[in-house]
């Protein structure tokens, strides 16, 4: 995996967005080319003509990420991928007529852009096939080693042979002695501590170590051999954290938050940063949903006895109590007469207009106001109410750790992984919420801003 701006990428994901910005490029330029030499007119030189021309992979590359065009679902199917193209070119060619329309002294002429979109969006999606089908194919993988054969051994096992975006290919398993095996393909080896003559026959580039036990026997001279030939050595818990994008609740323990790397908080310019994004998203947000707002308000109203916004008291950071609006989505009471409880599938306390803005997450513009006051972010863990954290505090560990940053209107748990409705589904989104919190950095918050618009458009989960 490759490491930017303390986020994990996957190589596959970045080979097919630098492809992309490359595609793109030759477009415009071709396109261009093609319209100017068919006018018989010189090229466009010049500072404005370059800025014009770097504006189209500026902006439909970010549009795709945000439709999900690099997600592990389109790297996976084609079909998939086809479609969320099209709907980025779709939204990519109004956001480059606009600009086009409001700086008029840049020379985008609407032939050459949509000749260049035809083109791009061809070539776009040829590169795609083309890079996994024939330059990404197994023998560019990277070779892996999984050190173990028990539950942890089959869960990477599995997961690998199903992601081909995350550039890995097993060639190996490698049975601990004494463990109990859960995977038919997994080798013994005669003396095991000679484990790195073994790694470098398979010429192993990775090696996981997925031991269920932790006081199994690891041929240590071996590996610590492995490491210094050349040989990346990865645990359990590291693997999850770089390739999957959370952190393993079973594998985690305070000395680990304590001495990995990471979990640093944020500085004073961070937080200022925080800052900054936080109000200038939320207020262009108001602005831009504000008729979908006042739309709601009214449909609410119309629709069922009660107000049209919901006061919620949740809890946000360092454990301070505030008041969450949101559109109201249930009948009004619907918890007089028992304790507080999660959302279900059909849950029959949710309206009919409701079922419709929580699917689509309408229902939460209001708390573009809790994030203009401070008690908010953007980007952060989403608050949950004081019941629940006490309930899921006392089963879960480390989940107060969560409040140590504000909570947020999205967040990497979020886009991520549906919505939680059980103590298993907060454990899950815990283990995003801590990579979120481990790995914090500005442009990472932008990322998740980009990323829920496919959350947006291709709702999972919602109840």
């Amino acid at each position: 995996m490759v490491r930017l701006f303390r986020h994990y990428i996957s190589p596959v994901k970045l080979g097919l967005a630098i492809g992309d910005v490359a595609v793109l490029t030759a477009s415009i330029f071709l396109a261009e080319w093609l319209r100017l030499s068919a006018l018989d007119i010189d090229l466009l030189v010049g500072t404005e003509a370059l800025v014009a021309k770097l504006l189209f992979p500026l902006i439909i590359v970010p549009v795709m990420f945000s439709v999900g065009c690099y997600h592990s679902d389109s790297v996976r199917a084609s079909k998939v991928f086809f479609i969320r193209l099209f709907i980025s070119f779709a939204v990519s060619s109004l956001l480059l007529f606009a600009t086009a329309y409001l700086f008029p002294f840049l020379p985008l002429w609407r032939s050459i852009l949509i000749l260049a979109l035809f083109i791009g969006a061809v070539g776009v999606f040829i590169g795609h096939l083309f890079f996994l089908k024939v330059l990404w194919q197994r023998r560019w993988n990277r070779r892996v080693i999984i050190l173990g054969a028990g539950s942890k051994a089959k869960y990477i096992n599995d997961y690998i042979a199903s992601a081909r975006e995350a550039g890995l290919r097993v060639v190996a398993v490698c049975q601990i002695p004494g463990e109990a095996v859960k995977i038919d393909s997994a080798v013994s080896i005669d003396n095991f501590s000679q484990f790195d003559k073994f790694a470098l026959t398979e010429r192993a580039e990775l090696i996981i170590v997925a031991n269920d036990d932790a006081d199994s026997r690891l041929p240590m001279e071996a590996m610590i051999a492995c490491k210094l030939q050349g040989i990346e050595v990865q645990e359990f818990s590291t693997f999850n954290e770089r390739v999957r994008g959370y952190v393993k609740l079973e594998s985690l323990s305070a000395e680990w938050i304590i001495y990995s790397e990471g979990f640093k908080g944020t500085n004073d310019i961070e937080l200022i940063g925080k800052r900054i994004l936080d109000m200038l998203a939320s207020s262009i947000l108001l602005v831009l949903t504000f008729p979908i707002i006042l739309l709601t308000a009214i449909l609410v109203k119309l629709t069922s006895r009660g107000p049209a916004l919901y006061r919620q008291e949740r809890i946000g950071q360092f454990g301070e109590r505030f008041e969450l609006l949101k559109f109201r989505s249930m009948i009004v009471n619907a918890e007089n007469a028992n304790a507080p409880k999660w959302a279900e599938e059909k849950d029959p306390r949710i309206t009919t207009i409701g079922r419709f803005i929580r699917m689509t997450r309408i229902d939460e513009l209001p708390q573009l106001v809790n994030v203009l006051r401070g008690q908010m972010s953007f980007v952060g863990p989403r608050p949950e109410r004081p019941y629940f954290v006490e309930k899921i505090g006392s089963e879960v560990p480390f989940y107060r750790e969560r409040h140590y940053v504000k909570p947020g209107l999205t967040g990497w748990a979020q886009i991520q992984y549906p919505y939680g409705a059980s103590i298993d589904d907060a454990r899950r989104k815990l283990e995003f919420d801590l990579y979120y919190i481990k790995n914090y950095s500005l442009v990472f918050d932008l990322l998740i801003i980009l990323q829920t618009v496919r959350v947006v458009l291709f709702p999972s989960g919602a109840r």
